[in-house]
């Protein structure tokens, strides 16, 4: 730069100078402190909704890290952590071929489960899908050599979110969607407009779907779309502690208030749940990422393989269901109950086992991760089914510690007051469980009869459920 002299002449510093004053301002420059960032940006949406609410990504590689940042955002649960767990398990079977992983999320009302779900959407890598009208369309953009508009095209190779599954399920669509879904699943799909001269064939789909919602999820039945979601429910905390998640979300909500109010974010949501979404979304981008090295790391011994296919095919017996028949009181309609084969189940199982190591960062399939398996397994089945199974291998309190099971078994109206459905229905529903080979009735002297597990149903649930998990036991 132009110096002035002595001697009014005025000339260019020496190259050495110049780098002794550059190296003498860099020795002034340090790295910017980390509270002065924020998870918040003030970039505009691109069409997707991890962009909506303001936040973007922070770099995280650990769920112990990923679970802090949720510990302090929110009175935290192990429940609600296995449930996060299987959230980002999903996220990161998204690329992997085979058997997808259709999850449905279901809790109560205030239950964090939407929270949750939001931090996923901060990954690019995940997609929101709320209200949507059609999956496939035959409309192309003009230019770029005519694009593919339908939905499946832009979002495949993304986890499918849906953050409040009662909404789409009260679409008038929701039945055809739901049709469509069950051959998305299997990784294909195709489509036939009677306005264009080609099909739209889609092969090599890659689109898990988590949906998440309240209890009435479970009040549509799948089983005859040949249902492929696998189900997480949270539980309900006692009065205790929802006294203290109560309490901890009134000083979150405080803290939101004094920010708005500042005009200092964008979000709705609070500082420490920002952040919490922020880790979450990029946690799922390192799991995208790496996914592929880390279960190659991953061992399973042959006892995860067994405890898999025992579960599934608990499953497979506990969640079918019998057909409905809404017909006029002259219309002959023949019955055709069945229930599915656990294969796919199986291999559902054994994914999210494997998915589950790579996100606790572990080695190995060991026993805390097939505790999780398990609760899947037995929440996928969850209806009377499952209840009529438990209480029959529950104790009964006038034979000691022996189980109803093993002292005669239960009688129909006993039945009748713990499922609280009229005798009829309840009689149909038994007797479809004899028919799949769950329940047996058993002629007992002095009484009209009891309903018993049959030996192979029995077997299997104290396999499951009668000891530790396997692994613990080598």
């Amino acid at each position: 730069m132009p110096v002035s002299r002595r001697g009014g002449t005025c000339g260019i510093t020496s190259l050495q100078h110049r780098k002794n004053r550059l190296a003498q301002l860099l020795t002034k420059v340090e790295d910017v402190p980390q509270d002065w960032f924020t998870p918040t940006s003030l970039a505009a949406g691109i069409n997707s909704y991890h962009h909506v609410g303001s936040v973007e990504a922070l770099s995280c590689s650990s769920f112990a890290v990923c679970e802090d940042a949720w510990r302090e955002a929110m009175r935290w649960r192990r429940d609600m952590a296995d449930a996060l767990a299987v959230l980002l398990a999903v996220c990161a079977s998204t690329r992997q071929s085979g058997n997808q992983l259709f999850l449905d999320l279901i809790g109560s009302p205030g239950s964090a489960k939407t929270t949750l779900c939001r931090g996923l959407l901060v990954s690019g890598h995940c997609v929101h899908l709320e209200n949507v009208t059609k999956l496939m369309s035959g409309f192309k953009k003009p230019g770029d050599g005519e694009k593919d508009c339908s939905f499946i095209a832009r979002s495949n190779n993304k986890t499918w979110v849906t953050c409040e599954f009662d909404t789409l399920a009260n679409s008038p669509q929701y039945r055809d969607l739901m049709g469509k879904v069950r051959r998305i699943f299997d990784g294909e799909t195709s489509a036939t407009y009677g306005n264009s001269d080609e099909d739209r064939i889609y092969t090599a789909m890659r689109t898990p779907w988590i949906r998440a919602g309240t209890p009435r999820m479970m009040d549509h039945d799948q089983s005859q779309l040949g249902d492929r979601f696998i189900r997480y429910i949270l539980s309900d905390p006692d009065e205790i502690e929802k006294r203290e998640i109560a309490r901890r979300a009134l000083q979150l909500e405080r803290i939101a208030i004094l920010e708005i109010s500042n005009c200092s974010a964008g979000s709705i949501t609070d500082p420490k749940t920002r952040f919490a979404h922020a880790i979450t979304g990029g946690y799922v981008d390192w799991l995208r990422a790496h996914v592929e090295e880390e279960l190659g790391k991953v061992d399973i011994p042959e006892a995860v393989e067994d405890y898999c296919i025992d579960l599934a095919e608990l499953s497979s017996d506990l969640r079918a269901r019998p057909q409905q028949h809404s017909r006029r009181q002259d219309e002959v309609v023949e019955s055709h109950d069945y229930k599915e084969l656990p294969t796919r189940l199986a291999r559902q199982n054994i994914r999210l086992a494997s998915c589950l190591a790579v996100v606790l960062n572990k080695r190995t399939v060991d026993s805390d991760i097939l505790r999780i398996i398990r609760k899947v397994a037995l929440d996928t089945a969850a209806g009377h089914s499952i209840n009529i199974v438990q209480w029959l291998c529950s104790p009964n309190p006038k034979a000691g510690d022996r189980l109803y099971q093993e002292c005669g078994g239960l009688m129909l109206g006993i039945l009748e007051t713990w499922t609280g459905m009229p005798v009829e229905r309840l009689q149909k529903y038994l007797k479809f469980l004899r028919k799949i080979d769950v329940l047996e009735w058993r002629e007992v002297r002095q009484s009209n009869g009891v309903w018993v597990l049959t030996e192979r149903v029995y077997s299997l649930y104290l396999r499951v459920m009668g000891s530790q998990i396997c692994l613990e036991r080598q």
